[in-house]
């Protein structure tokens, strides 16, 4: 049996996708990417799948666990100590199923799905973490990691008599074969088989949203355009906004009220004139008028003198 971890890192936000890697191995499977990320459960595959799907995080999970305990996947090497030395004491222990059950690694915590857990050679635990995914750039170190290491020996070869060597060096068939048979050029070939499916599905899935894309960013275009326009707009009627409400030069205000009180003086006189000249009878309204008028025109002579006293 071998014990498997698998890291879910859930979305601070509810209505988004979880992400889960199966953690501490190189593996080959079709449900797992280069970075041993869980690509193949459709529910988590986007934001939009999940919400659609209406499952919670711990059904999700078991579903993921259930299927690689039925199909387990290929391991290649494992690369985290702990599940290293949880593997040695598990073999060690027993050699049928129930010994995948019998301990978890130590430094690690295993979420409450392992109840669902059952003895079929794969013990399969969800290790819940809080913390956002690593770059999805892959580095050197990162690929190192992945490619398994080069045998320091080959007891394959050990074992061949002096006929069989030479035939090996000898013959290209003989040694195409030979290499073929090693479990390290079968892991590679299984690596660069799980990289040429990530990266065909990952190009399906951006083909899918090229229609989108486009239709999104002629959109964008548009509203950057209208943009442009709106804000010429806003600039225009902000300067007259500026010159409308900006306060007027103190001699140039004087000089407005000083031709309006003339205004108010010439327009009362004249009233008056007319009103005599008419012979009218009103008496009331003319004053009324005559002394709106009037007061206008000293209001504004006293506006005008006291911004000159200001000056």
């Amino acid at each position: 049996g071998f014990a498997l971890f698998v890291r879910v890192s859930p979305p601070a936000d509810n209505t988004k996708a979880p992400q889960m890697t199966l953690h501490g191995v190189i593996a080959s499977h079709n449900w797992l990417d280069i970075r041993m990320r869980v690509i193949g459960y459709a529910p988590i595959l986007s934001d939009q799948s999940w919400r659609s799907s209406k499952l919670k995080l711990g059904d999700a999970v078991y579903a993921v666990i259930h299927h690689f305990q039925l199909h387990p996947p290929s391991i290649s090497q494992v690369v985290d100590e702990n599940l290293s030395r949880l593997q040695q004491t598990l073999s060690g222990t027993s050699n049928n199923n129930n010994a995948t059950n019998r301990s978890n690694p130590p430094n690690t915590t295993s979420s409450s799905n392992n109840t669902h857990n059952k003895s079929n050679g794969v013990n399969v635990q969800a290790q819940v973490i809080d913390k956002k995914e690593a770059a999805c750039k892959v580095d050197e170190e990162e690929l190192s990691s992945l490619i398994p290491r080069v045998p320091s020996n080959f007891p394959e070869i050990e074992e061949l008599s002096l006929s069989e060597l030479n035939d090996l060096v000898n013959n290209k068939a003989t040694l195409d074969k030979f290499i073929n048979k090693i479990s390290v050029v079968d892991a590679l070939k299984e690596l660069k088989e799980s990289i040429e499916m990530s990266n065909v599905d990952t190009a399906t899935a951006n083909l899918a949203l090229e229609e989108k894309v486009e239709s999104i960013c002629m959109e964008v275009e548009t509203l950057k355009q209208d943009l442009k326009s709106n804000v010429e707009k806003y600039r225009e009627l902000d300067a007259r906004r500026a010159a409308m409400t900006r306060p007027p030069e103190i001699h140039e205000a004087v000089r407005e009220l000083t031709s309006a009180k003339k205004k108010a003086l010439n327009e009362s006189d004249e009233f008056a004139d007319d009103w005599v000249e008419s012979g009218g009878s009103d008496v009331s309204a003319f004053v009324k008028k005559f002394m709106d008028t009037r007061v206008l025109h000293h209001t504004r002579a006293a506006k005008a003198e006291r911004l000159k006293m200001s000056m």
